[in-house]
């Protein structure tokens, strides 16, 4: 099968993406029914991520997902020694 480049570089953001932006592109517009669902369906979806399964509606805020951002950036500085 044969990509074209915008289509492989979306495939790339796809797989090499974090859940948190999964989260942004596709589930963000869901209903909590809907939310809560996929969540209860794939456990480790945002389990890299400090935030609690009865908290999930806080991901809805853009301030939130910065503050995660800045975590998971932090914490992977002091996995490869760069902090």
């Amino acid at each position: 099968m044969d990509m074209t480049a915008e289509q492989c570089k979306r495939f790339l953001n796809f797989i090499m993406g974090d859940d948190l932006d999964f989260y942004e592109e596709h589930l963000i517009d869901l209903t909590d029914e809907e939310q809560n669902t996929f969540f209860l369906d794939n456990p480790d979806f945002m389990s890299e991520f400090p935030v609690s399964r009865d908290r999930i509606y806080l991901l809805r805020d853009k301030s939130f997902r910065g503050i995660l951002r800045k975590i998971k950036r932090y914490e992977g500085g002091k996995r490869d020694g760069k902090l």
